[in-house]
């Protein structure tokens, strides 16, 4: 796992979004192998990046709450892990930088396996941009999962939002996506966006994400 100073030098949501480029092509790289049975409901395709800083001992810790949807803080977390915490988001090499926490047993989920990691960073490249998150539960049409910053409270509240909010591109950010084969000859894409980031997208060189 990455560790404070790891998480730290993540790039920020505005650099992380603009070195993203060739969407489409990464898209359909991608597809054959992150719309395998065994992975599609399991991973999502994500960018690797940060909201915030941590300090020594801490990680971001997603927990779900009542109201539906899930608040990420920095939390200080115990080595051992305890076994309600488990890994959320990955490099491409496989090192977790984020975390959620599990009501139940039942609800743990495994880490990518050796041989997801070892194709997709074939593909994707040592420090890659693009990462892999576990799956977020799907929404009726017409809906999106949002994240939204509480700086304040340092918070990324992750919240069901109208997927037409998403047209603002000046102050959103694509996050996550789902993509997979559409097509039995393998030349149809199907990319389905997950979640996006509500945030200005100040220009890289700002002081301020």
């Amino acid at each position: 796992m990455l560790d404070h100073d790891g998480y730290n030098r993540l790039l920020k949501i505005n650099e992380a979004a603009s070195a993203f480029t060739s969407r489409q092509e990464w898209f359909q790289r991608l597809a054959p192998l992150l719309g395998r049975p065994e992975y599609r409901e399991k991973y999502d395709l994500c960018l690797v990046h940060r909201h915030f800083e941590l300090q020594p001992g801490q990680r971001m810790v997603a927990t779900e709450v009542p109201t539906g949807g899930f608040v990420t803080q920095p939390e200080t977390v115990p080595n051992p892990t305890p076994g309600d915490i488990i890994p959320s988001s990955w490099t491409a090499a496989g090192t977790a930088f984020e975390w959620t926490r599990v009501k139940v047993p039942e609800d743990r989920v495994s880490s990518p396996p050796p041989e997801l990691i070892r194709e997709f960073l074939e593909i994707v490249g040592d420090g890659s941009v693009l990462g892999l998150s576990l799956a977020l539960d799907p929404l009726p049409e017409g809906r999106i999962w949002g994240e939204r910053l509480d700086r304040d409270s340092i918070q990324q509240i992750l919240e069901i939002q109208p997927a037409e909010h998403w047209v603002d591109a000046e102050s959103t950010a694509a996050a996550s996506w789902k993509v997979a084969i559409s097509s039995s000859d393998g030349s149809q894409v199907e990319t389905s966006l997950i979640a996006c980031i509500f945030c200005p997208l100040k220009p890289v060189h700002s002081p301020e994400e």
